[in-house]
Protein backbone atom coordinates (compact mmCIF):
# COMPACT_ATOMS: atom_id res chain seq x y z
CA UNK A 1 0.00 0.00 0.00
CA UNK A 2 2.84 2.50 0.92
CA UNK A 3 4.31 2.09 -2.38
CA UNK A 4 1.58 2.43 -4.40
CA UNK A 5 0.69 5.96 -2.48
CA UNK A 6 4.48 7.12 -2.86
CA UNK A 7 4.00 6.03 -6.79
CA UNK A 8 0.92 7.97 -6.91
CA UNK A 9 2.77 11.08 -5.60
CA UNK A 10 5.64 10.37 -7.88
CA UNK A 11 3.08 10.18 -11.11
CA UNK A 12 1.52 13.11 -10.40
CA UNK A 13 4.51 15.16 -10.18
CA UNK A 14 6.23 13.82 -13.25
CA UNK A 15 2.89 14.43 -14.90
CA UNK A 16 2.87 18.14 -13.64
CA UNK A 17 6.83 18.66 -14.93
CA UNK A 18 6.27 16.80 -18.16
CA UNK A 19 2.86 19.33 -18.59
CA UNK A 20 5.01 22.25 -17.92
CA UNK A 21 7.85 21.71 -19.64
CA UNK A 22 5.63 21.21 -23.03
CA UNK A 23 3.40 23.73 -22.46
CA UNK A 24 6.26 26.27 -22.10
CA UNK A 25 8.90 24.66 -24.16
CA UNK A 26 7.33 22.91 -26.63
CA UNK A 27 7.24 24.82 -30.00
CA UNK A 28 3.21 23.69 -31.25
CA UNK A 29 2.24 21.91 -28.65
CA UNK A 30 0.24 21.99 -24.98
CA UNK A 31 0.62 19.39 -21.77
CA UNK A 32 -2.13 17.43 -21.34
CA UNK A 33 -3.48 18.96 -17.87
CA UNK A 34 -2.92 22.66 -19.81
CA UNK A 35 -5.52 21.73 -22.56
CA UNK A 36 -8.29 20.02 -20.72
CA UNK A 37 -8.05 23.05 -18.05
CA UNK A 38 -8.27 25.68 -20.26
CA UNK A 39 -10.79 24.10 -22.96
CA UNK A 40 -12.38 23.73 -19.15
CA UNK A 41 -12.55 27.34 -18.34
CA UNK A 42 -13.34 28.67 -21.75
CA UNK A 43 -16.33 26.22 -22.22
CA UNK A 44 -17.52 27.06 -18.68
CA UNK A 45 -16.69 30.99 -19.00
CA UNK A 46 -18.41 30.81 -22.25
CA UNK A 47 -21.89 29.36 -21.24
CA UNK A 48 -21.89 31.55 -18.51
CA UNK A 49 -21.67 34.66 -20.82
CA UNK A 50 -24.08 33.58 -23.38
CA UNK A 51 -26.65 32.73 -20.19
CA UNK A 52 -26.49 36.26 -18.92
CA UNK A 53 -26.32 37.59 -22.20
CA UNK A 54 -23.26 39.56 -22.15
CA UNK A 55 -20.35 38.35 -24.71
CA UNK A 56 -18.18 40.85 -23.34
CA UNK A 57 -17.31 38.56 -19.78
CA UNK A 58 -15.40 36.06 -22.54
CA UNK A 59 -12.87 38.85 -22.46
CA UNK A 60 -12.14 37.43 -19.40
CA UNK A 61 -11.69 33.81 -20.04
CA UNK A 62 -8.31 33.95 -21.80
CA UNK A 63 -6.84 35.37 -18.17
CA UNK A 64 -8.48 33.15 -16.02
CA UNK A 65 -7.37 30.66 -17.97
CA UNK A 66 -3.62 30.93 -17.69
CA UNK A 67 -4.79 31.42 -13.60
CA UNK A 68 -6.50 28.02 -13.91
CA UNK A 69 -3.53 26.21 -15.57
CA UNK A 70 -0.90 27.80 -13.16
CA UNK A 71 -3.75 26.88 -9.92
CA UNK A 72 -3.67 23.29 -11.19
CA UNK A 73 -0.12 22.97 -11.99
CA UNK A 74 0.52 23.87 -8.03
CA UNK A 75 -1.75 21.87 -6.56
CA UNK A 76 -1.37 18.75 -8.21
CA UNK A 77 2.43 19.16 -7.40
CA UNK A 78 2.14 20.42 -3.83
CA UNK A 79 -0.34 16.87 -3.35
CA UNK A 80 1.97 14.83 -5.41
CA UNK A 81 4.67 15.53 -3.10
CA UNK A 82 2.56 14.96 -0.17
CA UNK A 83 1.58 11.75 -1.05
CA UNK A 84 5.39 10.53 -1.81
CA UNK A 85 5.83 12.23 1.97
CA UNK A 86 2.79 10.33 3.89
CA UNK A 87 4.06 6.99 4.28
CA UNK A 88 7.47 8.48 5.35
CA UNK A 89 6.07 10.82 8.23
CA UNK A 90 8.21 9.24 10.65
CA UNK A 91 11.17 9.97 8.93
CA UNK A 92 10.83 13.96 9.85
CA UNK A 93 11.84 16.12 12.81
CA UNK A 94 9.26 17.74 14.86
CA UNK A 95 9.94 20.45 16.93
CA UNK A 96 8.74 19.51 20.14
CA UNK A 97 7.48 22.90 21.18
CA UNK A 98 4.83 22.39 18.30
CA UNK A 99 2.14 19.82 18.71
CA UNK A 100 1.31 18.18 15.79
CA UNK A 101 -0.76 15.32 16.71
CA UNK A 102 -1.72 12.47 14.54
CA UNK A 103 0.86 12.54 11.56
CA UNK A 104 -2.41 12.46 8.60
CA UNK A 105 -2.61 13.62 4.98
CA UNK A 106 -2.64 17.45 6.72
CA UNK A 107 0.77 17.14 8.19
CA UNK A 108 2.29 15.45 5.00
CA UNK A 109 0.29 18.91 2.62
CA UNK A 110 2.04 20.78 4.82
CA UNK A 111 5.37 19.76 4.70
CA UNK A 112 4.70 19.18 1.18
CA UNK A 113 3.87 23.09 0.91
CA UNK A 114 7.16 24.34 2.95
CA UNK A 115 8.75 22.75 0.47
CA UNK A 116 7.12 23.10 -2.54
CA UNK A 117 7.64 27.18 -1.48
CA UNK A 118 11.12 27.29 -0.10
CA UNK A 119 9.46 28.68 2.99
CA UNK A 120 11.30 26.20 5.15
CA UNK A 121 10.35 27.55 8.38
CA UNK A 122 12.64 24.53 10.34
CA UNK A 123 9.44 22.95 12.61
CA UNK A 124 9.77 19.81 10.16
CA UNK A 125 13.11 18.46 9.19
CA UNK A 126 14.08 15.99 6.57
CA UNK A 127 15.70 12.68 9.63
CA UNK A 128 16.98 10.63 7.01
CA UNK A 129 18.98 11.39 4.08
CA UNK A 130 16.31 10.26 1.81
CA UNK A 131 13.22 12.72 3.08
CA UNK A 132 16.48 15.86 3.30
CA UNK A 133 16.96 14.76 -0.67
CA UNK A 134 13.24 14.11 -1.19
CA UNK A 135 12.55 18.08 0.18
CA UNK A 136 15.25 19.79 -1.67
CA UNK A 137 14.15 18.48 -5.00
CA UNK A 138 11.03 19.21 -4.49
CA UNK A 139 12.20 22.62 -3.43
CA UNK A 140 13.32 22.52 -6.73
CA UNK A 141 10.17 21.50 -8.81
CA UNK A 142 8.71 24.78 -6.93
CA UNK A 143 10.89 26.77 -8.16
CA UNK A 144 11.14 25.69 -11.44
CA UNK A 145 6.90 26.10 -11.26
CA UNK A 146 7.68 29.38 -10.48
CA UNK A 147 9.73 30.19 -12.82
CA UNK A 148 7.78 28.35 -15.86
CA UNK A 149 4.61 30.44 -14.64
CA UNK A 150 6.69 33.77 -15.20
CA UNK A 151 7.93 32.71 -18.28
CA UNK A 152 4.80 31.85 -19.66
CA UNK A 153 2.51 35.45 -18.73
CA UNK A 154 5.67 37.55 -19.74
CA UNK A 155 5.92 35.57 -22.82
CA UNK A 156 2.06 35.72 -23.98
CA UNK A 157 0.75 39.18 -22.87
CA UNK A 158 3.26 40.89 -25.81
CA UNK A 159 1.58 38.45 -28.27
CA UNK A 160 -2.39 39.95 -27.25
CA UNK A 161 -0.57 43.27 -28.38
CA UNK A 162 0.70 42.01 -31.83
CA UNK A 163 -2.50 40.52 -32.07
CA UNK A 164 -4.59 43.88 -31.72
CA UNK A 165 -2.05 45.82 -33.53
CA UNK A 166 -2.73 42.93 -37.24
CA UNK A 167 -6.31 42.62 -36.73
CA UNK A 168 -6.17 46.99 -36.91
CA UNK A 169 -4.17 47.16 -39.84
CA UNK A 170 -6.79 45.56 -41.91
CA UNK A 171 -10.21 46.43 -39.83
CA UNK A 172 -11.29 49.14 -42.73
CA UNK A 173 -10.69 46.56 -45.40
CA UNK A 174 -13.00 43.99 -43.87
CA UNK A 175 -15.92 46.26 -43.63
CA UNK A 176 -15.16 48.07 -46.95
CA UNK A 177 -14.05 45.94 -50.63
CA UNK A 178 -13.05 48.81 -52.28
CA UNK A 179 -10.79 49.87 -50.03
CA UNK A 180 -9.51 46.54 -50.16
CA UNK A 181 -9.05 46.99 -53.52
CA UNK A 182 -7.33 50.64 -53.72
CA UNK A 183 -4.31 48.91 -50.88
CA UNK A 184 -4.11 45.62 -53.41
CA UNK A 185 -3.97 48.00 -56.35
CA UNK A 186 -1.64 51.00 -54.62
CA UNK A 187 0.45 49.07 -52.05
CA UNK A 188 0.93 45.88 -54.70
CA UNK A 189 2.60 42.43 -53.67
CA UNK A 190 4.63 44.64 -51.19
CA UNK A 191 1.64 45.07 -49.17
CA UNK A 192 0.12 41.73 -49.59
CA UNK A 193 3.05 40.08 -48.44
CA UNK A 194 3.34 42.11 -45.43
CA UNK A 195 0.01 41.42 -44.78
CA UNK A 196 0.60 37.68 -45.20
CA UNK A 197 3.65 37.99 -42.62
CA UNK A 198 1.55 39.16 -39.88
CA UNK A 199 -0.85 36.69 -40.82
CA UNK A 200 2.08 34.06 -40.24
CA UNK A 201 3.13 35.43 -37.29
CA UNK A 202 -0.37 35.61 -35.49
CA UNK A 203 -0.89 31.91 -36.53
CA UNK A 204 2.85 31.09 -35.36
CA UNK A 205 2.25 32.74 -32.09
CA UNK A 206 -1.36 30.76 -31.39
CA UNK A 207 0.41 27.51 -32.06
CA UNK A 208 2.97 28.62 -29.83
CA UNK A 209 0.74 29.49 -27.09
CA UNK A 210 -2.42 27.93 -27.51
CA UNK A 211 -4.19 29.98 -24.78
CA UNK A 212 -3.70 33.14 -27.12
CA UNK A 213 -6.49 32.03 -28.58
CA UNK A 214 -8.75 32.27 -25.65
CA UNK A 215 -7.77 35.72 -24.74
CA UNK A 216 -10.89 37.66 -26.84
CA UNK A 217 -10.79 40.98 -27.12
CA UNK A 218 -13.82 43.46 -26.12
CA UNK A 219 -12.74 45.03 -29.09
CA UNK A 220 -13.73 43.49 -32.52
CA UNK A 221 -12.21 45.30 -34.06
CA UNK A 222 -8.99 44.51 -32.48
CA UNK A 223 -9.95 40.91 -32.30
CA UNK A 224 -8.53 37.19 -34.48
CA UNK A 225 -11.27 37.31 -35.69
CA UNK A 226 -11.39 41.12 -37.47
CA UNK A 227 -7.58 39.96 -38.33
CA UNK A 228 -9.26 37.46 -40.42
CA UNK A 229 -11.65 38.94 -42.26
CA UNK A 230 -9.59 42.04 -43.56
CA UNK A 231 -6.98 39.82 -44.86
CA UNK A 232 -9.51 37.70 -46.58
CA UNK A 233 -11.09 40.35 -48.30
CA UNK A 234 -7.89 41.24 -49.32
CA UNK A 235 -6.73 37.58 -50.75
CA UNK A 236 -10.32 38.01 -52.32
CA UNK A 237 -9.87 41.08 -54.24
CA UNK A 238 -6.03 40.24 -55.50
CA UNK A 239 -7.64 36.99 -56.18
CA UNK A 240 -10.48 37.55 -58.36
CA UNK A 241 -11.69 41.38 -58.04
CA UNK A 242 -8.12 43.43 -58.95
CA UNK A 243 -7.23 43.60 -62.93
CA UNK A 244 -4.08 41.94 -63.48
CA UNK A 245 -3.62 44.85 -65.13
CA UNK A 246 -3.81 46.87 -62.27
CA UNK A 247 -1.63 44.66 -59.84
CA UNK A 248 0.71 42.47 -62.10
CA UNK A 249 1.59 40.48 -59.32
CA UNK A 250 -1.04 40.85 -56.77
CA UNK A 251 -2.80 37.84 -57.96
CA UNK A 252 0.00 35.45 -57.57
CA UNK A 253 0.08 37.45 -53.61
CA UNK A 254 -3.07 37.33 -53.04
CA UNK A 255 -3.16 33.20 -53.59
CA UNK A 256 -0.25 32.63 -51.29
CA UNK A 257 -2.43 34.84 -48.79
CA UNK A 258 -4.68 32.78 -49.05
CA UNK A 259 -2.80 29.65 -48.40
CA UNK A 260 -1.74 31.08 -45.13
CA UNK A 261 -5.11 31.44 -44.16
CA UNK A 262 -6.13 28.13 -45.33
CA UNK A 263 -3.25 27.11 -42.70
CA UNK A 264 -4.96 28.93 -40.11
CA UNK A 265 -8.05 27.98 -40.71
CA UNK A 266 -7.04 24.05 -40.44
CA UNK A 267 -5.09 24.61 -37.64
CA UNK A 268 -8.35 26.61 -35.38
CA UNK A 269 -9.96 23.33 -36.86
CA UNK A 270 -7.70 20.99 -35.20
CA UNK A 271 -7.08 22.46 -32.35
CA UNK A 272 -9.99 24.49 -30.87
CA UNK A 273 -13.12 22.63 -32.51
CA UNK A 274 -13.25 24.88 -35.74
CA UNK A 275 -14.80 23.84 -39.00
CA UNK A 276 -12.34 22.25 -40.72
CA UNK A 277 -11.74 24.43 -43.72
CA UNK A 278 -10.77 22.27 -46.43
CA UNK A 279 -14.55 20.39 -46.77
CA UNK A 280 -15.73 20.54 -50.31
CA UNK A 281 -19.58 20.91 -49.61
CA UNK A 282 -19.01 24.58 -47.59
CA UNK A 283 -19.00 25.65 -51.42
CA UNK A 284 -21.65 28.60 -51.79
CA UNK A 285 -24.63 28.32 -53.75
CA UNK A 286 -23.84 29.49 -57.58
CA UNK A 287 -26.34 32.48 -57.34
CA UNK A 288 -24.86 33.52 -53.95
CA UNK A 289 -21.59 32.65 -55.55
CA UNK A 290 -22.34 35.20 -58.38
CA UNK A 291 -24.20 38.03 -56.12
CA UNK A 292 -20.74 37.95 -54.12
CA UNK A 293 -18.28 38.32 -57.24
CA UNK A 294 -20.09 40.48 -58.80
CA UNK A 295 -19.95 42.93 -55.59
CA UNK A 296 -16.43 42.33 -55.18
CA UNK A 297 -15.88 43.18 -58.48
CA UNK A 298 -17.71 46.27 -58.85
CA UNK A 299 -15.74 47.55 -55.43
CA UNK A 300 -13.11 47.90 -57.34
CA UNK A 301 -14.14 50.22 -59.47
CA UNK A 302 -12.06 51.03 -62.79
CA UNK A 303 -9.20 48.17 -61.43
CA UNK A 304 -12.25 45.33 -61.51
CA UNK A 305 -11.76 42.14 -64.00
CA UNK A 306 -13.54 42.75 -67.04
CA UNK A 307 -15.28 39.52 -67.57
CA UNK A 308 -17.18 40.22 -71.00
CA UNK A 309 -14.61 39.00 -73.31
CA UNK A 310 -13.83 35.61 -71.11
CA UNK A 311 -15.20 32.27 -72.86
CA UNK A 312 -18.58 30.48 -70.69
CA UNK A 313 -16.40 27.63 -69.69
CA UNK A 314 -13.72 30.11 -68.21
CA UNK A 315 -16.11 31.74 -66.35
CA UNK A 316 -17.97 28.73 -64.58
CA UNK A 317 -14.49 27.42 -63.61
CA UNK A 318 -13.43 30.62 -62.14
CA UNK A 319 -16.89 30.86 -60.23
CA UNK A 320 -17.02 26.99 -59.27
CA UNK A 321 -13.39 28.02 -57.46
CA UNK A 322 -14.93 30.94 -56.11
CA UNK A 323 -17.48 29.44 -54.18
CA UNK A 324 -15.76 27.01 -52.69
CA UNK A 325 -13.01 29.48 -51.66
CA UNK A 326 -15.34 32.20 -50.30
CA UNK A 327 -17.71 28.92 -48.79
CA UNK A 328 -14.89 27.80 -46.52
CA UNK A 329 -14.07 31.43 -45.76
CA UNK A 330 -17.49 32.05 -44.58
CA UNK A 331 -17.83 28.75 -42.37
CA UNK A 332 -15.00 29.58 -40.53
CA UNK A 333 -16.14 33.22 -39.56
CA UNK A 334 -19.56 31.75 -38.64
CA UNK A 335 -17.69 29.55 -36.76
CA UNK A 336 -15.60 32.17 -35.03
CA UNK A 337 -17.84 34.56 -34.16
CA UNK A 338 -20.18 32.00 -32.53
CA UNK A 339 -17.00 30.84 -30.81
CA UNK A 340 -16.05 34.28 -29.61
CA UNK A 341 -19.55 35.37 -29.34
CA UNK A 342 -19.10 38.01 -32.00
CA UNK A 343 -21.88 39.16 -34.56
CA UNK A 344 -21.94 37.03 -37.73
CA UNK A 345 -20.56 38.71 -41.02
CA UNK A 346 -21.11 37.75 -44.63
CA UNK A 347 -18.35 38.38 -46.09
CA UNK A 348 -18.64 40.47 -49.88
CA UNK A 349 -22.65 41.18 -49.29
CA UNK A 350 -24.12 44.46 -49.98
CA UNK A 351 -25.95 45.39 -46.77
Amino acid sequence: MDVAVVASGLALVLLITVDAVVTVLHPTHRGPVTRVTGDAVWATTRAFARAMGRPGLLSGAGPLAVVAVFGVWTATMWCGWALVYLPRLDDFSYDSSVPYGDRTFLTALYVSGMSLTTVGFGDVVGATDAMRLATVAEAATGFGLITAAITYILSIYPLTSRLRGAARMVQTQGDDPGRAARMVVLGGSSYLQELQQQVISVDEDTQRFPLLFYFRSRDPAASMFTLMEGAMVAALQAGWGVSPDAAPYGRLAGEELMLRLDHIMDHCASSFGLRASTRTDLALTVEDAQSRLDHLRSTAGQHGVDRRSWAPEDQGQELREFAQVVGRCQAFLDDLADHHLYPRVRLLVDD
